[in-house]
């Protein structure tokens, strides 16, 4: 039986193949690209590959530590886990679509996707 380490580093080096595979047949269609059109495609890649990996790292995070039934900004009244659902945030390797728990208030009916600990930055948030 296998880790879920090995399982996660098989799907990532999975994905990172298809993205090298794309890179290659964009190579084979271009019979003499620029230096500066071959830096760009290698610079588009490591984007990719960036936000990726950080996608994957910060939903084992939250695995890892789930926020607990935080204070409703209006009333104070815990929430409740509800469900797990995509958010979007913002990163320094660019836009990640996180799968993050989303929590409901009863009294006030409204819901959130809190900010979780950031990775190595216990009480952080992420924005």
């Amino acid at each position: 039986m296998r880790s879920e380490r090995e399982l996660i580093k098989e799907r990532l080096l999975a994905e990172v193949g298809e993205m090298i595979d794309e890179v290659l047949e964009w190579e084979e269609g271009h019979s003499a690209p620029s230096l500066t059109e071959i830096e760009e495609v290698a610079l588009k890649l490591r984007q990719k590959v960036a936000q990726r990996v950080a996608e994957v790292l910060v939903e084992r995070q939250e695995a890892v530590r789930p926020v607990p039934g935080p204070a409703c900004p209006r009333c104070g009244q815990e929430m409740r886990y509800k469900w797990r659902g995509k958010v979007r945030v913002g990163s320094r390797v660019g836009p990640l679509e996180i799968e993050r728990g989303y929590y409901y208030c009863e009294g006030c009916q409204s819901g959130f996707f809190p900010s979780g600990p950031a990775i190595g930055a216990e009480g952080s948030a992420l924005e």
